[in-house]
């Protein structure tokens, strides 16, 4: 049990696009002696579905949400099993909550029964990394209102570059102006949820964490409310510990950087692997927010035959991420078949139009 009730620690979520150093900031949390952070399991938002109208918990109805989370099967590379939870234990944590516990409560609970492979002390804050829930902001405030927010944001170009790793595992299809635009959606949602709530919302660049970590920490520490921890950048010495917990082709082939110290080897590499025509409509689909995070732009004139190559791209990534945050709102089988079967237009399209014709969109 944790030295003080879970509904007293608080909460904060780590957001921002997949490979844009989420996985970083959550490792480095992770090993801060006074945090709970779990691996990336995206269980919260079908929890939040499936159970935001339950006003009273009782012992049934907890032996259902912890059933749900046990049959969850959406990604094969993300199990239960990779958080060796307790679920005797954690199923214990929760019936000690039910009276007048909140989901958040229920939440929390969750991600506290997580093992860690770095020492812990106090828990004084618990946090959870999932890069799908960026653009469900909104459900997160509403359910967790006295969560916190740390909004992790890459150059774009890079993001688009590092995010072609995982087009094998057709979560995303490569296409640069869809990326870019989903960059651009999510960048949008993290500068007005920050307008709104700026005690609630920090944002951070990946740049600023890889060349000024230390300085970096610190601040979101004074953010969270947390004493600075030194030894968190020391993280890559649990090599053997990481190799064990997480399987091994995964980490070598998506996350090998959590092997080694924090660089800045990954900051412009956009620069020998994307065309000049590329980077010009990267620079261009990205707009003022490029500007705004002091991205520098290479080129911000208007081409308006590229603009109309690029268009379906640019409405199909807005469309499908709208159209994601209203299936949020579905049961969360539907909403997730729902958005498989959308990301059919822009295999498609890439296959008519992306790399394998030389386009630049």
């Amino acid at each position: 049990m944790p030295d003080k009730p879970i509904n007293e620690i608080p909460m904060f979520f780590i957001m921002g696009r997949p490979r844009s150093g989420t996985t970083l900031l959550s490792t480095l949390f992770d090993a801060h002696h006074n945090v709970r952070i779990p691996p990336e399991f995206p269980i919260f938002l079908s929890l939040i579905q499936r159970f935001r109208k339950v006003k009273s918990w009782d012992e049934q109805t907890i032996i259902e949400f912890v059933n749900h989370i046990a049959k969850n099967d959406v990604f094969k590379h993300r199990t239960l099993e990779n958080l060796n939870v307790d679920i005797e234990q954690l199923t214990r944590n929760l019936m000690s909550l039910k009276e007048g516990g909140t989901l958040a409560d229920f939440l929390k609970a969750f991600n506290y029964s997580s093992f860690s492979i770095f020492p812990k002390d106090e828990i004084l804050q618990i946090g959870d990394k999932n890069p799908l829930y960026s653009i469900y902001v909104n459900r997160f405030v509403k359910t967790c209102p006295d969560a916190r927010f740390v909004c992790i944001v890459r150059d774009y170009r890079d993001n688009f570059v590092s995010m072609k790793k995982l087009a094998e595992l057709e979560l995303e299809a490569p296409a640069l102006t869809l990326q870019v635009t989903r960059w651009r959606f999510v960048v949008r949602l993290f500068f007005r949820w920050k307008k709104k709530f700026p005690e609630k919302f920090f944002l951070i660049r990946y740049e600023d964490l890889a060349e000024k970590p230390e300085e970096t920490i610190i601040a979101i520490c004074q953010f969270l409310g947390l004493p600075f921890d030194p030894t968190v950048f020391d993280f890559f010495h649990k090599k053997e510990e990481t190799l064990k917990f997480y399987p091994q082709e995964i980490i070598e082939k998506y996350h090998s950087s959590l092997l080694k110290p924090i660089s800045t080897s990954r900051i412009g590499l956009y620069k020998s692997q994307l065309t000049p025509a590329q980077i010009r409509l990267a620079d261009k689909v990205a707009g003022s927010y490029a500007d705004r995070l002091g991205y520098e732009r290479a080129d911000t004139r208007f081409q308006l035959f590229l603009w109309l190559q690029s268009l379906p791209l640019l409405i199909y990534g807005t469309l499908l991420f709208w159209l994601m945050q209203l299936g949020s709102y579905l049961p969360y089988r539907i909403a997730t078949t729902l958005s498989v079967r959308l990301l059919i237009l822009a295999r498609t399209y890439n296959r008519l139009f992306g790399e394998r014709k030389k386009r630049p969109w």
